[in-house]
């Protein structure tokens, strides 16, 4: 019978486990100390080891004549339990023994001393399916069990184990294995099977275990399965199923350039490709979250190839912090609606198309803005010197403040900084269409207020706000887009003054003072 890689290399000694050696040290100078608890919890993403160290412990503090906490492995307690034939440790299965009645029936044998061991060890794996009667169930013989009882509770989520088990627990936390111990490993176990296992592909069935020895060891045994010669890189990504996830830089790039066209007949594409669309979406939200890490510099290669992390280091300035945060909400918000019955592709499309189209500039604002501004610039001498060149940032204005549009167009009046300000009247529709499609945006504007100088949208949001217009380089022209989608006409933007508005005269004053000016004589009754 062909046993399983994983199964016939499974450690038997503390010192044949691979990436845990804060957590065998620790239980290794426990048995040699003689100081053993009584309840013990392991908890870890699978495959890290929880069980084989759990099996471990259990002959290591019955064995006869262990050897630095090492079990022997040569007396008849660790044969016997090899092999099955003592059955003082006990092994449980929560997850189809979850009920209170299994339970009890564990509690009723625990009182019992052992037949050939010195204590009876039970081995609870995954205890966070137990029912919560059955919680209870187990909570009275933890806080005062048998001398001869010993408990080891694994589990993957440790979020469900209630909090008065572990409080009466020795809680040990199992990390995931790097890629280089799991490579290591693979190396030994393929020299001593004899398969041809090339460096390439063990590093990638490596980054494909995610942290999981156990996974790589079942992905080689695959490998092996499906051919007798050399196991290289192409064949562990057949038989993986490793795709190219180039299409997910596509989507990215095809949201970039405001090309919605192009994304919804990518999505065709990948679905004729059998590409599952939530799945599609997860990927989504897991790739814009690797331009956000890569941005902010805290992308890690744990489980990504090279090439592909320098990639995403690469682009990340194509795809700022925060619209990869406004992709991931609304990739998140598809996500949650794929999963109330809605058709899954409708849904991603739609998401797709309001990422690209969202704080796109209308064409015919853009033709009539550039028509208006070319009159102003023929019409105001030395008005060519004062535009920046092209693909140059504008400068600041204020202390620091950033000049968010080039000058608006409008008559010079209205430009003037002695024009007076109006309370605008449509910014609640502004923001109330900025929850709708850019909730990101709608955050920082929901408490602003604004103000109308001409053709020119002043913003009060506070230093805050002040804050993300200059660290997002999209922002202004989102804030252009949302005005016009409201007003149907293009303003420019601008951040009010309040210092400045307070010494402003208002529009009567103004009058009276052009009058005096002018020597017209103004009389009041």
């Amino acid at each position: 019978m062909h046993y399983a890689l994983y199964r016939k290399y499974r450690p038997r000694t503390f010192q044949d486990v691979y990436g845990q050696e804060h957590i065998t040290a620790a239980l290794k100078n426990q048995v040699a100390a003689g100081k053993v608890g009584h309840a013990y919890l392991f908890t870890g993403t699978r495959g890290t080891g929880k069980t084989t160290c759990a099996k471990i412990f259990a002959r290591a503090v019955n064995c006869l004549s262990p050897k630095n906490g090492e079990p022997c492995g040569e007396c008849a307690i660790c044969r016997g339990l090899e092999e099955g034939s003592i059955l003082d440790v006990v092994e449980i299965d929560a997850a189809s023994n979850n009920g209170v009645d299994d339970i009890r029936d564990l509690r009723d044998e625990a009182v019992y001393t052992p037949t050939d061991c010195r204590y009876k060890v039970y081995i609870v794996d995954e205890v966070h399916m137990l029912s919560q009667s059955a919680f209870n169930a187990l909570l009275k013989i933890m806080e005062e069990p048998p001398s001869h009882v010993i408990f080891i509770l694994a589990t993957t989520e440790i979020q469900k184990v209630p909090a008065t088990i572990l409080s009466r627990c020795q809680r040990y936390d199992f990390c995931r294995i790097p890629p280089k111990v799991i490579e290591q490993r693979l190396a030994d176990v393929a020299q001593k099977e004899n398969i041809p296992l090339t460096p390439p592909a063990s590093a990638l069935i490596a980054r494909l275990a995610d942290g999981a020895l156990r996974d790589a060891l079942s992905i080689l045994d695959t490998c092996t399965s499906a051919t007798e010669g050399e196991v290289d890189e192409a064949l562990v990504r057949r038989m993986a199923g490793v795709t190219d996830k180039s299409y997910l830089f596509d989507l990215s790039d095809a949201v970039c350039a405001q090309s919605a066209e192009k994304a919804v007949l990518l999505v065709s594409q990948l679905r004729e490709r059998a590409i599952d669309m939530r799945r599609l979406c997860q990927e989504l939200i897991g790739h814009y979250r690797n331009f956000l890490l890569a941005g902010a510099g805290a992308l890690d290669d744990f489980g990504m190839e090279p090439e592909l992390l320098q990639r995403y280091q690469q682009q990340a300035a194509q795809v700022p912090m925060g619209q990869a945060v406004r992709a991931m909400r609304l990739l998140g918000d598809c996500l949650d609606r794929m999963g109330r019955g809605t058709d899954p592709r409708i849904e991603l499309e739609l998401c797709l198309f309001s990422l690209a189209r969202l704080g796109e500039v209308p064409a015919a604002a853009v033709s009539e803005k550039s028509a208006v501004g070319q009159k102003a610039a023929a019409a105001a001498p030395g008005a060519a010197q004062a535009q920046p060149a092209p693909g140059r940032p504008l400068p600041e204005t204020g202390a620091g403040q950033p000049a968010w549009n080039p000058p608006p167009p409008s008559p010079q009046a209205e430009l003037s900084e002695s024009a007076p300000c109006e309370g605008c009247s449509f910014w609640p529709a502004v923001i109330q269409q900025a929850q709708k499609a850019d909730p990101m945006l709608y955050g920082f504007l929901k408490d602003s207020k604004a103000y109308l100088q001409g053709r020119r949208v002043l913003i009060d949001g506070g230093e805050l706000f002040l804050t993300f217009m200059r660290t997002n380089k999209n922002s202004a022209q989102r804030m252009r887009a949302l005005i016009s989608q409201v007003t149907g006409e293009t303003y420019s933007l601008g951040p009010y003054d309040r210092k400045k508005a307070q010494n402003q005269p208002d529009k009567a004053q103004q009058t009276f003072r052009m009058l005096q000016e002018n020597g017209v004589p103004v009389e009041f009754d």
